[in-house]
């Protein structure tokens, strides 16, 4: 019994291995290629293994993206939810989730690459399932930041305004800079995008918006 649980935690291991090494190769590939484009033989070479082996841990190319897709879906929006239910001030949540978000996805530019290859169609109900993990994320993405703008009019410190609508603007804004920075036309640090980001979103670019 002994040996054949310490054989089945070896083979689990070394699928848990193959796996990562085969979804490492995949967010790559798919961030280069885009998913239409990018094929399992070019991630088979970049995995350093033959196709065959990929499908021994994978149904097909579409199995396998969802599974990048979803991973990686599932960190962000936990590491977003966390930051949002802090026992903090509302602008200090907001400045918290904006960073974060912003550091994860300089993080996984690779990820942020497979979001924008893929962003076409997201508006409407997609009918891929890793179009919809990633419709999904954007729009829990949106509802946090709605509920936390929200709990900042209700404190006082924001303007009464239609907390939805102002969610979409900000997720669009931290969407504009990622695309400066993987693009390379951002010299500056994620946390001076950050503070740059939340000073034009809270007090706009006229100099009488300034607080004194």
């Amino acid at each position: 019994m002994a040996r054949q649980s310490a054989r089945e935690a070896k083979q689990a291991m070394l699928r848990n291995f193959m796996e990562t090494t085969i979804a490492q190769a995949a967010k790559t590939v798919f961030a280069e290629r885009g998913y239409t484009r990018a094929t399992l033989e070019d991630i088979a070479q970049r995995a350093g293994m033959s196709k065959a082996t990929i499908y021994i841990y994978f149904k097909n190319k579409d199995d396998l993206f969802l599974q990048v897709v979803e991973e990686l879906v599932n960190a962000t929006t936990a590491a977003t939810a966390q930051a949002a239910t802090m026992p903090k001030a509302p602008l200090e949540k907001l400045a918290r989730i904006v960073r974060d978000k912003m550091t994860f996805y300089e993080q996984e530019r690779d990820f942020f690459r497979i979001y924008l290859n893929e962003k076409q169609g997201l508006e409407v109900a997609p009918k891929d399932p890793h179009k919809r993990a990633l419709r999904d994320m954007y729009l829990q993405e949106v509802q946090v930041l709605d509920r936390v703008l929200h709990e900042g009019m209700e404190a006082g410190v924001l303007l009464q305004m239609d907390s939805r609508r102002l969610a979409f603007f900000l997720r669009e804004m931290i969407s504009t800079v990622l695309v400066q920075r993987i693009q390379g036309k951002a010299k500056t640090s994620v946390d001076e995008d950050v503070e740059q980001l939340l000073d034009l979103f809270l007090h706009g670019t006229s100099p009488n918006s300034r607080p004194a």
